[in-house]
Order: C-alpha cells, then sequence, then structure tokens
C-alpha cells in the first residue's frame, strides 16, 4: 500500500503536509526572535536541533525557553548546512511585500520623521488587508509571514529613529544615510522627498591604485572611494586640506549628494590626507602596498577588506619580482656584464622584463643599491623581494668586481714590463717590484703616453678634490652610456670629451688614486698584509646543475645509517620515550640543521597528522638552544589553538629546565607594544609604521610563540629579531604568494626555516612552490617559470609529464620529510570493515533513487546544467536519509540505521565509545535522536561553528573532553568540518563515516583524530555503504569506488588534482 503512494507522490522532498506529523510544536516568537519551549524528557528532531543552537551559542535559555534572536536566524538561513533542517524551526511563508517609507519634514528639523507607511505587494499596489509585524513576522488577516532579512532591517532601524529625541540634522542624516541603504537593498518604496535626498555615510572603503614611474622612481596614487560614491566625489575629496565631517556633492541630474563620514573612515582618510596628492613614493609606498593598515591606523582593518585591497594590486598591476642574474663572461672567464630577469611573482602567463647590466660601472651601483639598509630593494622602478639566494648572487658580484680589479692590475703591470709595447728607443726596465711601483709615477714616463690635452685635464683635476672629481666622472660617463651619447663635458671644467678619451682620463685618475693610496699605506710602520682572493675564483666558476647536485649529495641522510637523535637533558626520559620514527624525525632534523645557513635554510615537515610533529620539533629546538655556542631565539608561528598545545606539551614532556617560553598573543602582546603615541613622528608620517614592540620585548624568552596574524601586524619588529630557528605550523596559512602573512613569513630573519604541513599541496603545486620559497629561496625558480616548468606539464590532465615530475621530486627530496601512519609500525593497527560496505537497499529507497535518475535525465535532455549537483545531493539523502523525504516512513525504511543500531550493540558489549561523522545537520539532529532514544546516551554533537573559545558554555574541546571522560560507552556526533587543528579524541576507537566527504583526506583527517599518537586500542573504521547488488550501482557505491582511487593517489603529494566535475557526473550514469 505504501509503495503505490510513494508512486503516486514522486517528488523527493519532504511533503508540506508531513511537517504537522514531525511532532513540531508550534511557532512562537517576540520581538527579541523566535522562542521554543524545553520540555522534560523531550526527545523530538526539534528538540535536538535547538539544542545544538544552543550549544553553538546562536540560541540562549531564559525562563525554561530556548531564545533564537532575529539576527541569529537570518544568519543560518544563509548557511548551506542548516538548508535540510531549517524546517524544524518550523518557520512560516516569507512574504514578498516591500516597505512604504514616507518623511515628515526636512532634514534641519528637530521632528524631521521617517515612518513606515504600509506595504506594496507584487504588483506595485499599497495592500488594504490589515497588518500586524512582532520582530521579522508580519501578521497579515490572522497569517503568519517571515519578512526578508532585508526589510526586518530597515523596519528595525526604523523604529529606532522614532525613538530618537533631541534631533538635528547631523543627527537626522546619519540615519537617514543608514535608512537609505537599507531601503534600496529592501526595494522599498520611497516619497519623493526621501528619493531625492541622498545622503552617503559609508562604513567601507575601497583603495583603488595606480601606479606611475617616474625617473624610475615608483609613485603609488591612492583612490579612496565607496559604494555609490559620486563621480566627483574625489574632486571635492580634494578641494579640503583637511577631512570633513559632511561633503556636499553636486549630482549631474542637479541634485547634491551628502556624504557624512563616520569616526572610523574619517581616521583612515585622514591618514591619506597626510600623503601628499594621495601618493606615496619610494620606501614609503613599497610599504603601504605591502602592508596598508601600518599606515592607515588602528581603525583601518574595520574600514578595508584585505581581499579588497589585493584585488586593487591586481587591477592595478602591481606585483613584486624575483630576480635571477645571469653573468655573461669573456674568453678569459671574467665577468663584464650581467642580464637582470624580473619575474612577476603572480601566476599570470607574462614573460619576464629584461634588463641589463651593460658594464662594470652599472654593475658596481647595482650592488651599491642592493646593499643599502632598506627593507625594500628597488631597481629601474621594479620591487625585488629580499632573499637568501640573491644575498648569495650580489655576493659573486662583488667578489666579480674584485677579482677584475685584481686581474687589471697585474694586467697593468704585465703591460708596463713588456718592452714590446713600447717604441723602440726603449731599451730596458729596471728591478720589476721596484718598476712597478715607479712606473705608475709620472715622472717614470707612463703620462706621456697621454694625449697632451687628457694630461692637462689629469693635472687639473688632481690639484682639486680628486675623490669627488672621480665619483662626478664617473657618473658623467654613466649617464652618457645610458642616454646612447658619444661625449660629455668634465665636470668643473668646459673641456668636451669623446666618450673614450673620458674613460681614459677616469682610469689615469683612478691610477692617481690608488698610488696616493699605496704611499699611505707604506708610511705605515706595520703594512697590513694583503688579504688572499683565491675563493673568488672558484665560486665564478661553479656551474648551477652541478652545485644543485652537490647539494643533494651533501644533505642526503642514510636511513639505514642514520645519526641517533640527541635530545635536551630536560626532556622527562625517565616518564616518557620517543617513539622510533619520531626519533628518526629529530636525527633527519639535526642533519639539515648542521649545514643551515649556508647550504640549507630550511626544510618541510610534511607527516601525516597524529605522528607527533610537535614533540619531534620541541625535542630538536630543546636540544640546539641547551647546546648552541652562540644561541638564538626560536620563533614558532601557528594558529591560536595550536600555541595552546604547544605550551601543554613543552609542560608535559619537558621539565622546568626546558628553555623560557614566550607566548606572545592576547593580554601578553598588549603588554609588549609600544602605544601609538610614543612613535617616533617620522616613523609614523614619513614611513606609516605604527605597530612596534618595545624594546626588549623578548626579554629573556629563548622561545616565541605567536600567531600568523600578529607575524603580519608587527613585522617590523619580529623581522629585525636574528631567530635561529622558525618554525610555521599548519603551514597552509602561508601557501599564498600574494598574501600578507605570507610575506610576513618570508621576511623574517632566521637561519632554518621549518614549514609544518601534512597537506603541502590542497589546491595545485603553486601550494609546494610557495612552502619552499619561505624555507629555501629560489631553489624552484620564480613562480611564473615554475608554472611553465613543472606545474603544468604535472598538472597536464591528459596525462602528467613523469619526466617533470621526477625531476621536481629529486630537486625536493633532501628537504622533505613525510611518513604516512600506515608506515609507522609503533602505532596500533588501523582496520577498515568491509562487512558494512554491502547494505542493502529498501523499497523506499529504490523508488525515490529511479525517480531521481528519470528526473536527472529528462533535465539534462533539457539543457538544464543545475539539474546535476541537485541530483546528486537528493541521490546522496535518499542513500544515508531516506525519512528526509518521508518522515513518517518506519525506521525499517532505513536499512542504514538498523545496521548502525546492530554496530553499536556490539561496541557497547565491548565497553567502546565511538565516534559518527555526517556534516548534514538534519542526519546530526535525526541521529541524535533515536540513538539517545535506543541507548539513553545524552549524546553530543560538535559542528564546524561549534567554539573553540568562549566566556561562556563549554567550548568545542570541552563537549569532547566530557564525552571521553565517561567511562565505558559513549558515542559522539561530529561534522567533519569540526576536526581542525588540535581535535584529539583517543579514547573513542570506532570511526563511522555515516556520510561520506568528497576529499578522501577530509575523510582521513576525521578519522585521525582517534587514529593518532596516544591511541593504544585498534581503530576500526566503517564506510557503511547502500548497495543495489542485482541491479545497479547506488551513488554511495560509485562514490565509495571514487574515493579509494583518490585515496591510493593521496600519499603522494605531488600528483595532480581530478577532474571533479566529471567524476561526478559518472556517480549518476
Amino acid at each position: 500500500m505504501k509503495l503505490a503512494f510513494w508512486k503516486r507522490n514522486k517528488n523527493t522532498e519532504v511533503r508540506k503536509d508531513e511537517t504537522t506529523k514531525l511532532n513540531l510544536k508550534p511557532f512562537s516568537y517576540n520581538d527579541l526572535g523566535i522562542t521554543f519551549s524545553i520540555t522534560q524528557n523531550a526527545q523530538t528532531d526539534a528538540d535536538f536541533y535547538w539544542q545544538s543552537l544552543e550549544e553553538e551559542e546562536l540560541a540562549y535559555l531564559v525562563d525554561e525557553h530556548y531564545v533564537l534572536p532575529w539576527e541569529e536566524l537570518f544568519q543560518i538561513l544563509q548557511e548551506e548546512e542548516h538548508k535540510n533542517v531549517i524546517n524544524l524551526l518550523n518557520l512560516p511563508k516569507q512574504t514578498s511585500l516591500r516597505p512604504v517609507i514616507k518623511s515628515e519634514g526636512g532634514l534641519s528639523d528637530s521632528n524631521f520623521k521617517i515612518m513606515l507607511d504600509g506595504w506594496l505587494n507584487e504588483n506595485n499596489v499599497k495592500t488594504k488587508q490589515i497588518i500586524q509585524r512582532i520582530g521579522a513576522i508580519l501578521i497579515i488577516d490572522g497569517v503568519e509571514y517571515l519578512l526578508s532579512e532585508q526589510s526586518f532591517r530597515l523596519v528595525e532601524q526604523l523604529k529606532e529613529f522614532s525613538r530618537l529625541v533631541n534631533k538635528d540634522k547631523e543627527l537626522n542624516q546619519k540615519y537617514w544615510a543608514k535608512i537609505r541603504n537599507l531601503s534600496n537593498k529592501a526595494n522599498a518604496n520611497l516619497d519623493d522627498f526621501l528619493r531625492k535626498t541622498v545622503v552617503l555615510a559609508p562604513e567601507k572603503l575601497q583603495l583603488n591604485l595606480r601606479k606611475n614611474l617616474v625617473s624610475q622612481e615608483s609613485i603609488v596614487e591612492i583612490q579612496p572611494t565607496f559604494d555609490e560614491a559620486p563621480s566627483n566625489w574625489l574632486k571635492t575629496f580634494d578641494q579640503y586640506n583637511h577631512v570633513q565631517d559632511q561633503y556636499s556633492i553636486s549630482l549631474p541630474d542637479g541634485g547634491i549628494a551628502h556624504v557624512v563620514i563616520p569616526s572610523t573612515v574619517k581616521q583612515v582618510l585622514t591618514e591619506i590626507k597626510k600623503m601628499p596628492s594621495r601618493r606615496v613614493t619610494g620606501e614609503r609606498a613599497q610599504a603601504f602596498l605591502h602592508n596598508p593598515f601600518a599606515q592607515l591606523g588602528d581603525d583601518a582593518i574595520d574600514v578595508i577588506s584585505l581581499e579588497s585591497f589585493e584585488t586593487s594590486k591586481q587591477q592595478a598591476e602591481i606585483y613584486t619580482y624575483t630576480l635571477q642574474i645571469k653573468k655573461i663572461y669573456n674568453e678569459l672567464k671574467h665577468y663584464i656584464s650581467a642580464k637582470l630577469e624580473l619575474y612577476e611573482n603572480s601566476e599570470r602567463e607574462q614573460n619576464p622584463i629584461l634588463l641589463e647590466l651593460h658594464n662594470l660601472d652599472q654593475t658596481f651601483y647595482f650592488v651599491q643599491a642592493y646593499e643599502k639598509k632598506s627593507p625594500f630593494f628597488m631597481w629601474a622602478g621594479y620591487e625585488i623581494e629580499r632573499n637568501s639566494y640573491l644575498d648569495h648572487q650580489i655576493q659573486e658580484l662583488k667578489n666579480d668586481l674584485n677579482v677584475i680589479k685584481q686581474y687589471e692590475d697585474e694586467l697593468q703591470t704585465k703591460q708596463v714590463l713588456d718592452l714590446s709595447n713600447y717604441s723602440g728607443r726603449v731599451i730596458g726596465i729596471g728591478e720589476a717590484e721596484k718598476l712597478n711601483s715607479e712606473f705608475i709615477k709620472r715622472d717614470s714616463g707612463e703620462s706621456e703616453w697621454l694625449p697632451q690635452h687628457l694630461m692637462d685635464l689629469e693635472q687639473q683635476l688632481q690639484d682639486k678634490n680628486l675623490e669627488q672629481n672621480i665619483e662626478q666622472l664617473e657618473k658623467c660617463i654613466r649617464q652618457a652610456e645610458q642616454n646612447n651619447l658619444n661625449e660629455i663635458v668634465v665636470p668643473n671644467t668646459d673641456t668636451k670629451l669623446s666618450l673614450e678619451h673620458a674613460q681614459t682620463l677616469l682610469n689615469q685618475l683612478r691610477i692617481s688614486k690608488s698610488k696616493d693610496q699605496d704611499e699611505k699605506l707604506a708610511e705605515k710602520e706595520t703594512p697590513q698584509p694583503k688579504k688572499k682572493k683565491d675563493t673568488l675564483l672558484i665560486a665564478n666558476n661553479i656551474d648551477e646543475a652541478e652545485f644543485t647536485k652537490q647539494r643533494a649529495n651533501l644533505l642526503i641522510f642514510d636511513e639505514n645509517n642514520s645519526p641517533t637523535a640527541r635530545l635536551p637533558t630536560s626532556f622527562r626520559s625517565n616518564e616518557f620515550s620517543l617513539k622510533q620514527h619520531q626519533a628518526y624525525g629529530v636525527a633527519w632534523l639535526q642533519n639539515l640543521h648542521q649545514y643551515a645557513p649556508e647550504q640549507v635554510s630550511g626544510c618541510l615537515l610534511a607527516d601525516d597528522m597524529g605522528l607527533g610533529k610537535t614533540l619531534q620539533l620541541l625535542c630538536f629546538i630543546g636540544e640546539y638552544l641547551e647546546n648552541a655556542e652562540a644561541k638564538k631565539p626560536v620563533l614558532v608561528v601557528a594558529p591560536v589553538s595550536l600555541l595552546e598545545n604547544w605550551e601543554a606539551e613543552a609542560n608535559r614532556f619537558f621539565s622546568n629546565r626546558f628553555p623560557k617560553i614566550l607566548s606572545l598573543y592576547g593580554d601578553k602582546l598588549k603588554e609588549r607594544k609600544i602605544p601609538k603615541h610614543l612613535i617616533s613622528s617620522q616613523l609614523r608620517e614619513n614611513h606609516g609604521i605604527t605597530n612596534l614592540l618595545q624594546e626588549d620585548w623578548r626579554g629573556d624568552a629563548d622561545i616565541v610563540l605567536t600567531t600568523y596574524e600578529t607575524m603580519r601586524d608587527l613585522e617590523f619588529s619580529l623581522a629585525r629579531e636574528d631567530w635561529s630557528i622558525m618554525i610555521c605550523d599548519e603551514a597552509q596559512k602561508i601557501k599564498v604568494p600574494t598574501a600578507m602573512v605570507t610575506k610576513a613569513a618570508k621576511a623574517q630573519k632566521a637561519d632554518f626555516k621549518i614549514a609544518c604541513t601534512g597537506t603541502p599541496v590542497e589546491n595545485s603545486l603553486t601550494d609546494l612552490w610557495c612552502l619552499f620559497d619561505f624555507i629555501q629561496e629560489n631553489l624552484l625558480g620564480p613562480l611564473n617559470e615554475f608554472v611553465r616548468t613543472y606545474r603544468k606539464p604535472i598538472e597536464n590532465l591528459e596525462g602528467s609529464d613523469e619526466t617533470a615530475l621526477k625531476q621536481l621530486r629529486e630537486m625536493i627530496a633532501p628537504q622533505v620529510l613525510r611518513r604516512m601512519k600506515h608506515d609507522v609500525a609503533d602505532l596500533p593497527a588501523k582496520v577498515e570493515v568491509d562487512s558494512c560496505k554491502d547494505i542493502q537497499i529498501s523499497l523506499l529507497q529504490r523508488q525515490l533513487y529511479i525517480d531521481v535518475v528519470n528526473r536527472f535525465k529528462k533535465l539534462t535532455a533539457e539543457g538544464n546544467q543545475g539539474a546535476m549537483l541537485s541530483s546528486l545531493h537528493s541521490m546522496r539523502m535518499i542513500c544515508a536519509h531516506p525519512l528526509h523525504f518521508y518522515p513518517t516512513a518506519s525506521l525499517n525504511d532505513s536499512p542504514k540505521v538498523n545496521w548502525l543500531f546492530e554496530t553499536l550493540e556490539s561496541i557497547k558489549q565491548k565497553n567502546e565509545k565511538v565516534i559518527i561523522f555526517t556534516e548534514f545537520r538534519d542526519i546530526q539532529v535525526f541521529l541524535k535522536r533515536i540513538l539517545m532514544e535506543r541507548f539513553g546516551l545524552n549524546i553530543t554533537t560538535v559542528n564546524g561553528d561549534s567554539n573553540t573559545s568562549s566566556k561562556k558554555g563549554l567550548t568545542r574541546q570541552n563537549l569532547i573532553d566530557k564525552f571521553q571522560e565517561k567511562s565505558g560507552f559513549n558515542i559522539i556526533i561530529l561534522s567533519t568540518t569540526a576536526v581542525g587543528f588540535g581535535v584529539n579524541i583517543q579514547r573513542a576507537n570506532h570511526v563511522i563515516h555515516y556520510t561520506r566527504s568528497w576529499n578522501p583526506a577530509k575523510e582521513d583527517q576525521a578519522t585521525d583524530r582517534a587514529y593518532r599518537i596516544g591511541q593504544d586500542k585498534e581503530v576500526f573504521v566503517y564506510y557503511p555503504t547502500i548497495s543495489a547488488t542485482k541491479d545497479f550501482d547506488t551513488f554511495e557505491v560509485k562514490l565509495d569506488r571514487l574515493l579509494e582511487s583518490k585515496r591510493e593517489l593521496a600519499d603522494d603529494m605531488l600528483k595532480p588534482k581530478t577532474d571533479v566535475g566529471k567524476e561526478l557526473m559518472q556517480l549518476i550514469d
């Protein structure tokens, strides 16, 4: 009988007439929000849903009632995870009526009014029905309707305005700006006066940027604007020397827009106004582009979104560049010039910008510019990112210049001593050493080979300030070369010379200067010994490929003959011991560290989750700080929840002899910051730096723990510290090359940098490049070159380039340590229970499933592309929760529930604990209700938005601890999004994935909450799968196959992503 009913009602959505059978309580509400009365021993889905809302601090308890504020209601209405369970609130239908707003008086009047004057229906006709409003509910002729969020916010603002007393023009304008903005969003009908009265009060600013180069100096123009800004807003803004509280701006239609500036926006605009013509140049321009919030005041973070600023930079094509220097040598293997290749730090398809150092003089000035004490390196108007590899290349250039100078000195001596270079009148030369010293003197005859007019100029310039004349002549020659001129005017004279003669004169003046210096040196009683230059020639002849090969051989770590890990004496060895893989990890880190910073500057610790990375790192840094001859501090950067774990593990595994830790976040950070008014005006006004730590802020702490956000905001203080070791935990935070937090991490001065993440590649191989750009700059080259050479060939959908993949593996291998839990022998076994992968489909599920597939094929044939995801979701829910579509059906119609009951009964007999994972809130509520009824447990549900910290109620960890502390059998329901940083549930050894994630890595991450270091039992993992063995492969069967194929590749962090769209389609076919 039921099957016939289902065939007549093939709609797979919950039937409206079924909601009355769900034991839903009558809808109730007041001005604060909607309410729900608590009933003792209540067991309905609605009861459990309200309980979860209260646990997540979305709802609160008052006098045995739950209250969900209207603001929170509208928030969860926007969230996808509440979509399938929101019906439990029993909300009324949303009204299509639009507000009608009228005014009385003018903005200058103290009795100015803005009022609700009724509602317009869909035909734009003002309704005559009797309407009452309570909160977000309209009662129309006794029928309840829900207002849209926009309309609710509008009428609440009108209500607030009506209660004001002592109104004046300023207050009226402020409120009308807010009401006008809400009216536009609610599509309200306004009277003529309100429609023509434009008042804007922007709470957010958009900073448009324009960059120009003037005389090879970067100039950035900042154009602050906002939503609905008049076209002539900037022109009006620039007319005043100071930021006004209000601007009146003429509009093209003859009207006037009044722009009222809130205090927070005014502070930001005031900082911009301080910039001449809204422009910043030189170092300040680069500092502003690097971190605008440091220059625009404390309110900037609330007024300007980081995402919009980054977008503005991209639209203005403002990028930083990575530099590669290609040196050119002559036949003597002496440096003569260099080609500069500037690679844009973006993923755009851009060829490198090619510049050139044409000669030795330009090279000298290039090196000088790089060595200036400035956080930004500008050349030819381009900002070039500093890094240790570029430091090395600059040093090589300096070495090349020194070699050339030495060679030229030797060559000059040879030329002077070679008689064949002279006329026949020269019959001999005296003692070589003495002759060389004397020969460069004027009376030895060298100057006789100069033309007479050059000799006269030489004498004239020597008699004056020789060093100054040389500098001026060098500059003059360099400018002539850059401008392709053939002659110059000699500084401090009226004489014109060809470039060739000018260079000859310059060389002669340099010889004279060198002579003077030699003579002064010779006068000293104890001459300084000449420094050896042997190493310089060796450095010039190293081939890059050979260097990479030698480096790899140097860093190799023999797994069979690896050195023993050295542990700090503070390690509580009488209580704890490292597992084999942990000891290996410490030894591996120590092996690499011995070559830092010259041969290696960091590594990637990519261990699987739950293998004890924190303990390994604490042992590594503890031993270093205990035994280093000249120890330097250690910086650890991590999400705040992990920093608490770092402190907890340090206290647990180490004695009080462990190095002192400073937690640089929260209240302890506030204590160490310099008040803004005490920061020098030069730093504030010339450089825009307003966020600094006090001198000696670190005190006697050896280890500093801080957050990524703190590192970003206090980069000028942290980057001045000379760190020995820097650790970025959960380093996926620095995988975006253009992000400010990534740049701040790369700006830190550390000998050895460690990136820790179990998922080095999440989106694309660009993630890997960015991590290596942090730990070993330039190993993988510039980003766009890396994309061409490795990412595109490896991630090619038509087939990965195995040659490129192999080459990339070999390049990064010495600096990557990755172990998976199945490779580690000292963890208990993880057992996947296969018997649950053939749960036979019920008649209800079969019919619903066939209906969805047929409807999908029909919609697809009609070209309805949106049908795919909708059908996928329906099939997913049919397999997991058929009662979603027919709430009054029997539990026997859900075979997965019956399997769950039997499995939990078996676990109960063993007195063990179980985690049930599902990301769907309606399934969470459903399971909580039926399992509490069956097992009499107070079951906890934890979602991704459960609090990680709270001043009231239970935090996420509190809820988990409560579950673990209960002895014997217990159940907890978790969302896969709730298993982020720091969630450990080792007391449970049964993991049931009631519904599956699309991502096998995410699914394994969920399992790893139980299967990790500290687990002393076998862990059983269940993937209950609905099957229709004889007829067809169900959605869950196909998804299981797909996830298993993906899981086989999951251990390989370099494998390319697959086409998810095609895979999803295959699940339906």
